[in-house]
């Protein structure tokens, strides 16, 4: 065959490749947001009555703090490993289908149990099997597109529109078919949305197996040890360990409120307000999400991230004062577009900054920091709120200017 003919024909072959590739990730990209949308529906149902639910058990205020450090501090540790475990054998839908059945089998669980210890022993085993989940969901977003603002953007819309859902429906069923009736069907949907995951098509890891990956091999340090201990350690060194620090006090306040505000809501403005309020919320992250997530692409992870912390001590200052429930909603809306700017910037912050080998300890190191922030603010959050919920919402300005303070440092 003639070399022109050759290049032609060579040619052809790579643009359908290209084509056929680019059809893949779309197909991804569709499967993954319905499996999200399904699932945060469960979540937005359920997240926002655990407390509630564990006071209609017979819970302290403590005991309610509690329940947010249990499943945060055992996400902590286990979400670098599960990170890392998800970048070595290249399988993101296997782990997210984990993490997200298992969080519905515990959900499922808890409408049958009787007593609020109960209820966090298995919230517990959410943060463990649960954290399979959330690094490898992030790295792959990550590597659907190159943007990684618009594509985190994209699908926090996607997922805060399914929360949003989840909230109003969440708040009508507790009215007419009681609070267990709630968790059994999150459970359920939970489940649906991991068999879904599991259609999604990723590349094979190759022949390294991860029995292979785990065991130690005679003679010389194992792999796994160099892998984990040197990505491990260049994440935290530099800027990237002073951003996740920053990243850390912000969940410390956003653990202080966040682990009470169900009670607080309820007793401020009654207890249908609870799910509408968080359901507010979701809405304004949905409407904003993909919009800001292109800002974040233009202008840069940083500045939006500044903004994020300063809306976050706001809201919770506006919070305290507030005690028409027609403001509060207007906080709430507010409180939304925070959100959705914290979880945009600092995902993207993390994308641009960290290698494709490596985004799925990046990301599971940026979640471990927020639970690990959700360990300790619950602990003060509960603590505080015994006295007076305003001072704790008044108290989380002090984490909250230091992040912003130590943020300005952080590069472009």
């Amino acid at each position: 065959m003639p070399k022109r003919e050759k290049a032609v024909l060579q040619g052809k072959r790579e643009r359908t490749l290209k084509f056929k590739k680019l059809r893949v990730k779309r197909r991804n990209i569709v499967i993954l947001a319905v499996s999200m949308f399904i699932a945060n529906v469960a979540f937005g149902m359920a997240f926002p009555y655990l407390s509630v639910y564990m006071q209609y058990l017979g819970a302290t205020m403590f005991m309610v703090g509690l329940l947010s450090v249990a499943f945060n501090l055992t996400s902590t540790i286990f979400q670098y490993p599960f990170g890392w475990l998800s970048d070595a054998t290249r399988n993101r839908k296997g782990f997210i289908a984990l993490g997200t059945a298992s969080i519905g089998l515990f959900y499922a669980v808890m409408a049958f149990v009787s007593s609020p210890v109960q209820v966090l022993f298995l919230r517990t085993l959410q943060g463990i099997f649960g954290s399979a989940m959330t690094p490898a969901h992030s790295a792959l977003i990550s590597e659907l597109s190159t943007r990684a603002g618009s594509i985190f953007g994209l699908f926090n819309s996607i997922e805060n529109a399914g929360y949003m859902v989840g909230n109003f429906i969440g708040s009508a069923m507790v009215e007419y078919l009681g609070i267990k009736s709630l968790f059994v069907i999150s459970g359920l949907l939970l489940f649906l949305s991991a068999g879904i995951v599991l259609l999604i098509r990723e590349r094979p890891a190759g022949r390294r197996s991860l029995m292979g990956m785990i065991l130690v091999q005679e003679g010389r340090e194992s792999w796994r040890a160099t892998v984990k201990s040197s990505a491990f350690k260049k994440l935290m060194r530099g800027y990237l360990g002073l951003f996740y620090f920053t990243v850390f006090l912000v969940m410390v306040a956003s653990g202080q409120f966040y682990s009470v505000s169900s009670v607080y809501f309820k007793e401020a403005f009654g207890e249908w307000s609870v799910g509408v309020l968080f359901g507010i919320e979701s809405l304004a992250a949905a409407l904003t999400g993909y919009f800001l997530g292109r800002l974040i692409d233009r202008y840069g992870a940083k500045k939006f991230y500044l903004m994020a912390v300063f809306g976050y001590a706001l809201v919770f200052i506006l919070y305290a004062i507030v005690r028409n429930v027609w403001l509060a909603f207007g906080i709430a809306f507010l409180s939304g577009i925070k959100w959705i700017l914290t979880i945009n910037s600092t995902s993207a912050y993390v994308a641009q900054k960290v290698s494709v080998s490596e985004r799925a300890q990046g990301m599971g190191l940026l979640n471990a920091m927020m639970s690990l922030g959700w360990v300790v603010g619950p602990l003060i959050g509960g603590y505080l709120s015994g006295i007076s919920f305003q001072l704790n919402f008044f108290s989380t300005v002090v984490p909250l200017s230091i992040a912003f303070i130590l943020a300005l440092r952080l590069p472009e």
